[in-house]
């Protein structure tokens, strides 16, 4: 696991000055250090979309019959299952990246 506490931050804004997120600076990180970070937040953002398409399905099991918007709620349950299922395929390409350079 890499950690990058300590270090000088960098600030993303959006044009006009609006701070948008502060991230750490990566500049001292190797190639391959920089991969696994890539893998932790893939990790965190696969949890997280899973859970996204759990609740969206729970709340289309509860909807009341003949209640508007369950078409709404089916498309949305089709494009977690599509985050999550591109994110598993991010994490593969990762880990086989990962694993081809070690070799």
């Amino acid at each position: 696991m890499v950690h990058c506490e300590g270090q000088t931050t960098n600030t993303r804004s959006l044009p006009g000055g609006v701070s948008v997120y502060t991230e750490p600076d990566w500049s001292s990180l190797s190639f391959v250090e920089l991969l696994e970070k890539a893998q932790e937040f893939a990790k965190q953002a696969y949890g997280k979309s899973l859970s996204s398409y759990a609740f969206i399905e729970r709340a289309l099991d509860r909807m009341p019959q003949g209640t508007k918007g369950g078409a709404e709620l089916a498309e949305l349950m089709g494009k977690a299952q599509q985050v999550y299922k591109t994110i598993a395929e991010i994490q593969q390409s990762i880990t086989h990246i990962t694993e081809t350079l070690s070799q």
